[in-house]
């Protein structure tokens, strides 16, 4: 394992990559706070949610985002489900499905490029045409990720799509990430790993692939 993974504060050139990592054949991202920088319209979306539901936040706003970050829907419904005025009978799918509708509502009032930048975008396409294998590797639910990468327009780059529907253990453990090298039919010592999260990197570092440490939002 990996103890120390490099930081990036800025998207890297794919040359740049190449150089620091020889041999480089497959490139796994994580999407919320990776790929997208959408953490905060999720806390959007749940406060948003919670207005209309009458649900009462013991915490500021502020707090909501920060306890949000990184952290998969279930384990934020572990956090809601004890806030005045929730629905009772909600199980964690009625959560989701609720808190995933008023976020495609706000991100379809958004320009894609206010969350997910065209070097990104760029670096994408470079290491598509290069001949690497892209995963997408997220522990967001199927229906959510196909709307956000229909709305930038990046369905058709990833080789490989993972996401929480498709696993059967979730980050921090690496099951994700052990399955998309498995698929893949990549070695670990030639893919590179995305994540910006302590969740993701978790499960990022115990796959034994490189790993990058996201910082640029």
């Amino acid at each position: 394992m990996n103890p120390s993974p490099l930081s990036f504060k800025s998207i890297p050139e794919l040359f740049e990559l190449q150089a620091g990592y020889p041999g480089l054949k497959a490139m796994f991202f994580d999407m919320d706070g990776t790929l997208f920088n959408t953490e905060s319209y999720h806390a959007d979306a749940l406060l948003r949610m919670a207005a209309i539901y009458n649900i009462k936040s013991p915490y500021s706003i502020e707090v909501v985002h920060e306890l949000m970050v990184g952290k998969a829907d279930h384990l934020v419904f572990d956090i809601l489900k004890d806030w005045e005025g929730v629905p009772r009978h909600w199980t964690v799918k009625d959560f989701v499905d609720q808190k995933n509708n008023y976020l495609i509502e706000i991100l379809t009032q958004v320009d894609s490029r206010d969350y997910f930048p065209e070097k990104t975008f760029r670096l994408l396409e470079e290491a598509k045409q290069a001949g690497l294998y892209l995963a997408l590797v997220t522990s967001s639910e199927k229906i959510i990720t196909e709307e956000l990468l229909k709305m930038a327009k990046l369905a058709d780059l990833f080789d490989l799509i993972l996401t929480r529907d498709d696993c059967l253990n979730h980050k921090p453990d690496p099951w994700p990430y052990l399955k998309a090298l498995d698929v893949s039919g990549h070695d670990k010592r030639s893919t590179l790993i995305f994540e910006d999260s302590h969740v993701g990197l978790t499960a990022a570092l115990s796959s034994g692939a490189h790993v990058i440490k996201v910082e640029w939002f």
